[in-house]
């Protein structure tokens, strides 16, 4: 393992513990996740939270067997590559490059849109300029500074959260407020589901998108200290993560505002029709707004550089695995991979550009990103299926491992199933409603079929066979 030698370990257990409970905590909570209730009703959202954090969690168990085995930068393109098939690796990588090309975009406009807020005269353009310079320069000090500013932005998300919380709580009790509430809300007019099976399960594409970037732990794991200790403590601070923090948060706003209310509807994307504005709001907390605003300004600028990190790691992975050139691999004294990261800021760059040519183009990169989320997820879970089915097959003792995923083979046959049939259903879903930009969340997955094709028929790789896989 190459990276090990090039990419120094300096990430500790609580970088890495953070950066998986904080790593999907952004605008999809802070802002979004009253869109979900109003979608398909208190319950369904609740369901619908329960379910795919079921899948989320089994995920995070798949990948930490993997990546406390062969602990990689690499992540899911060498595991797909060495357990599935050298084709799927490398068009996986690919996609897997556009993806956080365009993630980084997102949030960078979307932390200049935040910014407007305060100052609504300065171009949008300054302000991503600044915020992509500011995230470029703490990247070249490496994955130590990265752990460390991700440590530091997801601690000032949970407080938010906790405090979100705790006040919800004083509210529904009546210390806060005139009187105490009850469960009427989850009851109101067609509650608690709304919608029928079609709300429900378009909802669970919604709140399955809410946790894109989970996988980011496994690229974390290539630089982290002691991965046979932190990654297990990431995967079981998942389950305080979705418990805690997305179920509590779906049930307080689904107690105190009714699904009805415009305000959850978040139509416009704006930080006054927040959930968790309206909260605080009930609170009569001075200086909501503001306040708001700079905690999901935080949430986007952790999400943009962590999405600028990925996209580093992706391209230097690219090129330990040979598909892409080797110059990518080059790394300082202090295991910095500093060509990868110039070439990433000149993606991010172009990006950047791009999203600012008009709102179309904006909206193409946030759906382009979105669908590859599922074919990620079910590669990674893909991975560690076989790599199991191998382990076992090739008589290795299933003890000797670090880490044991619960529940397999069970847990990787979930997540395979629920993310290709969320994948097919916001295809035909999609197409029946919005073809053309249906069509825009599905480039990614495109790229991945089409460079799949070249590929397997320029070199003709066939699926590894269990017994052949190399431990």
């Amino acid at each position: 393992m190459s990276e090990d030698i090039k990419l120094k370990r300096k990430m500790t257990s609580r970088h890495i513990v953070m950066i998986a409970i904080g790593s999907t905590i952004g605008t999809g909570l802070f802002l979004t996740s009253g869109t979900t209730i109003s979608m398909s009703g208190p319950g369904g959202a609740l369901l619908g939270y329960l379910i795919i954090g079921l899948v989320i969690y089994f995920l995070i168990n798949n990948l930490g067997e993997l990546s406390t085995f062969n602990p990689t930068s690499g992540s899911v393109i060498s595991f797909a590559k060495k357990y599935i098939n050298e084709s799927i690796g490398f068009s996986v990588g690919w996609m897997y490059f556009y993806k956080w090309a365009g993630v980084i975009a997102i949030e960078i406009m979307s932390s200049g849109i935040i910014m407007r807020y305060w100052f609504p005269h300065i171009p949008l353009w300054i302000f991503a300029l600044i915020f992509f310079l500011i995230i470029f320069i703490l990247n070249l000090f490496g994955s130590k500074v990265f752990g460390e500013v991700e440590f530091w932005m997801s601690t000032i998300k949970v407080v938010t959260i906790t405090l979100f919380l705790i006040i919800g709580i004083f509210i529904i009790t009546g210390v806060i407020g005139a009187n105490p509430l009850d469960f009427s809300n989850f009851f109101y007019k067609d509650a608690p589901f709304v919608g029928g099976l079609s709300s429900f399960l378009s909802s669970l594409v919604f709140v399955a998108l809410c946790f894109g970037g989970s996988e980011l732990i496994g690229i974390a794991a290539g630089e982290s200290k002691n991965p046979s200790k932190s990654i297990p403590k990431a995967v079981r601070s998942v389950i305080l993560r979705i418990l805690i923090f997305y179920i509590g948060t779906i049930i307080i706003i689904g107690i105190i505002i009714p699904y009805t209310s415009p305000y959850l509807l978040n139509t416009s994307n704006s930080v006054a029709i927040s959930p968790f504005v309206l909260i605080f709001h009930h609170a009569a907390l001075p200086y909501i707004s503001s306040i708001m605003n700079f905690v999901i300004l935080t949430a986007v600028i952790s999400s943009a550089n962590a999405a600028f990190y990925g996209l580093s790691r992706v391209l230097f992975s690219l090129g330990e695995e040979n598909f892409a050139p080797k110059k990518l691999t080059k790394s300082n004294k202090k295991g910095i991979p500093y060509f990868s990261l110039i070439v990433s800021a000149i993606v991010g760059i172009i990006c950047i550009i791009i999203s600012t040519t008009g709102h179309y183009a904006y909206i193409i990169l946030i759906q382009g990103a979105s669908a590859s989320y599922f074919l990620l997820w079910a590669l990674i879970s893909l991975s560690h299926y076989r790599f199991r089915k191998g382990f076992i097959k090739q008589g290795y003792n299933e003890d000797k491992l670090p880490f044991k995923a619960k529940f397999y083979p069970y847990s990787s046959l979930i997540v395979v199933i629920a993310c290709l049939f969320l994948l097919i259903y916001y295809l035909i879903n999609g197409i029946s409603t919005d073809f053309y930009s249906t069509l825009y969340s599905f480039i990614p997955i495109m790229i991945f079929v089409v460079l799949f094709i070249c590929h397997k028929l320029y070199y003709k790789t066939k699926l590894i066979p269990l017994d052949e896989i190399e431990y």
